[in-house]
């Protein structure tokens, strides 16, 4: 697998949210954050009905609580690259395994996960790193869950921060669409719109 080195701007930007402080504490009350974390565990997973399930970037590890207080059964796993929002996952004692780990430097194996979730980590990854995230992903899980900013239009939006059509770019990397639709839970639509993308990987050599 290819690695993304750190003086990129993808490393560059790892940097960044490995060094934040607080940034784990912001949302993790917000009802909004929990009404969106609900509406995934309860509506948009049942649709593909994974085993195993990792998230990345998984901050303080909301969403995967949800989907496990809904399905106690499945296999969670949360990375995330800053070590204060692990510490802060892992003190919820969760039945989820939780690591510190810079998703430039992909480790989990081929075809180890059934899905992969990642919410408002794409859209703080430059184009490079998205698309080797992507790659990765699309070797090591059969679905893909995505929740980010897309507003009708590819740029950067402010430090770190990105508008991409995450359709386009998991279809580039083998991916067919389930659904295409604005993500429930929006803080602010006109300034960050989440969107969000459910796919199933297509056969190796599917001609699509």
């Amino acid at each position: 697998m290819s690695r993304i080195r750190r003086g990129t701007e993808a490393g560059k930007a790892s940097a960044y949210w490995a060094s934040l402080t607080d940034y784990h504490l912001t949302n993790d009350d917000d009802p909004i954050a929990h009404e969106r974390s609900r509406w995934l565990a309860d509506t948009i997973v049942p649709m593909i009905a994974p085993d195993s399930l990792l998230e990345v970037g998984t901050n303080s590890g909301r969403n995967l609580q949800y989907i496990s207080q809904a399905r106690p059964q499945m296999i969670l796993k949360g990375i995330d690259v800053n070590a204060r929002a692990i510490a802060l996952a892992r003190s919820k004692r969760l039945p989820i395994t939780f690591e510190v780990a810079d998703a430039n430097d992909w480790a989990e194996a081929a075809d180890s996960w059934d899905a992969v979730l990642t919410m408002s980590v794409l859209d703080h990854i430059p184009d490079e790193g998205a698309e080797t995230l992507a790659e990765h992903i699309s070797e090591s899980a059969s679905a893909m869950i995505s929740v980010e900013l897309w507003d009708g239009t590819p740029g950067t939006r402010g430090v770190y921060k990105y508008s991409r059509n995450t359709r386009e770019l998991f279809e580039r990397h083998g991916f067919e669409t389930l659904l295409w639709e604005k993500s429930r839970g929006q803080y602010d639509e006109d300034k960050s719109l989440l969107w969000l993308f459910v796919g199933r990987r297509l056969p190796a050599g599917h001609d699509s």
